[in-house]
């Protein structure tokens, strides 16, 4: 058995790089045969993942090691029945929190996998006109997407990278965009939102670097958990944020949560939007059909 290894040295501010370079002497000493292929540029993994495909057996396992963009860029390459493992080299590493995969520790998550049998879980599946695809953990429209966008162009993400705080990066960005994000409508299921602020569909519970935003969400169900803030005055929100840290955000009368296996939701505006940390955008009255699809991972 050959271990093909798609790894990113790039992701979580060269963490790929630093967990690539404990694992490979180990795998040597140990004897365990590996074929490493390193991305080069970004959206390199699907190029990647098929030039892999195209070499191991079905006695071979294929390991990811990067962030959550990574490792969803590399599921959307993989067919459904072809297992993968992963070790977290991400700044979020919402994926490997939710699936119980050691963080900071790639031996010992390697060790796990390395034992471990076929496992299924569900991810998300999107499609519309104009996408599709899966997405490993979440997503979002609106002032989610807004959030992520700011973060990921700003400085203040990779400086807090570094000390290993990355996760206060969603939270500074987030306290900004509070003051320029509107309001939108948004219908899910024949239900109207018309003061929709925030609106996130996840397969499991976190979000921007563990963030308990759907505390029940669990990827070994099919269940897709759904949570939608409205719009209300700035302070309240403000106030509302430590709760969510807390995933005690439910109690709040402006939050709405739904539980459900298959959403088809439509905008009345053009609107941001991201999947597992890509930012896209959602055109008006342009339906998206949101499910689940079976994965096999071996962690």
């Amino acid at each position: 058995m050959t271990y093909y290894i798609l790894a990113n040295p790039f992701s979580g501010n060269g963490q790929g790089k630093r967990v690539t370079k404990a694992l490979i002497p180990y795998l040597a000493q140990q004897g365990i045969s590996y074929e490493l292929f390193e991305t080069q540029h970004a959206f390199d993994e699907a190029r990647l993942i098929k030039v892999i495909m195209t070499q191991k057996t079905p006695l071979d396992r294929v390991l990811i090691i990067g962030g959550d963009g990574t490792l969803s860029l590399a599921l959307n390459a993989l067919t459904p029945e072809q297992p993968f493992s992963y070790i977290p080299a991400g700044s979020g590493n919402d994926f490997a929190r939710a699936f119980g995969i050691p963080l900071n520790q790639p031996l010992k998550a390697f060790k796990k996998l390395h034992q471990a049998n076929p496992q299924t879980i569900h991810v998300l599946k999107y499609d519309s006109q104009e996408m599709s695809g899966i997405a490993v953990n979440n997503i979002g429209i609106g002032l989610d997407a807004a959030i992520v966008a700011a973060t990921n162009k700003g400085e203040v993400k990779q400086l807090l990278n570094k000390i290993k705080l990355g996760r206060l990066a969603y939270l500074l960005n987030a306290l900004a965009v509070l003051f320029s994000k509107r309001p939108f409508s948004i219908t899910v299921n024949h239900t109207e939102f018309t003061q929709a602020f925030l609106f996130t569909m996840t397969k499991h519970p976190f979000f921007g670097g563990g963030i308990p935003l759907a505390p029940k969400g669990s990827l070994l169900e099919s269940d897709i958990h759904l949570v939608e803030l409205d719009h209300f005055n700035l302070i309240g929100i403000v106030a509302l944020i430590p709760k969510v840290f807390k995933g005690k955000h439910f109690t709040n009368r402006h939050v709405h949560y739904q539980i459900g296996k298959t959403y088809t939701l439509s905008t009345t505006s053009e609107q941001p939007m991201q999947i597992d940390g890509e930012t896209f955008v959602i055109k008006a009255n342009k339906p998206l059909y949101v499910t689940t699809e079976e994965r096999l991972i071996m962690n």
